[in-house]
């Protein structure tokens, strides 16, 4: 009899856990936070197994199958959209300031297509941007007018310099 108490017991404090451990789970998942692998999984093709090495990001995708993440610019948190169809990092005025990034008038000399149409943008640099444990230096950017960009892309002048991401099952991986 002391041992079913016992089980029951144990067996009531894991249904007691589960719930608030799903939500946790189901909370990161909805806002796209990124999670990181401390010891990379092993990966199986065919007969060859390899390990990644350096660091990963583990990004989910939201439920319009975007990858959205926090990152941080210049020690600035940072919402941002990944978008292998972006060449640069994009960010607006607003944002550039706020990382201490302030190009001149006659800096937005480049003329850019995005989502809502043709723009003008200043190239600029980003000295630090960090996406989980992955930390980049000196990142080419392009500075948009506000109201140009509903969100700041994280394009291929940082995914280019990563030495591996890729998409499956929902998830983008980011290997440094």
């Amino acid at each position: 009899m002391q041992k079913f108490v016992i089980v029951l017991v144990l067996s009531s404090m894991v249904a007691l856990a589960a719930p608030s451990a799903f939500e946790e789970y189901r909370a990161r998942m909805l806002t796209g936070q990124v999670e990181t692998i401390d010891a990379p999984p092993k990966i199986i093709d065919a007969a060859v197994e390899t390990r990644p090495s350096g660091r990963v990001a583990l990004l989910r995708a939201d439920r319009s199958g975007h990858f959205r993440a926090d990152a941080r610019m210049n020690g600035r948190p940072v919402p941002v959209l990944v978008d292998t169809g972006a060449t640069f990092v994009a960010i607006d005025e607003a944002t550039a300031r706020q990382l201490g990034i302030v190009p001149a008038r006659t800096d937005y000399r480049h003329t850019v297509q995005t989502a809502n149409g043709e723009t003008r943008a200043a190239l600029a640099r980003i000295d630090r941007l960090q996406l989980g444990p992955i930390e980049l230096r000196d990142v080419e950017a392009l500075v948009t007018r506000d109201g140009t960009l509903p969100v700041t892309l994280l394009g291929m002048s940082f995914l280019s310099r990563l030495s591996k991401f890729e998409i499956a099952d929902g998830r983008l991986t980011l290997s440094q």
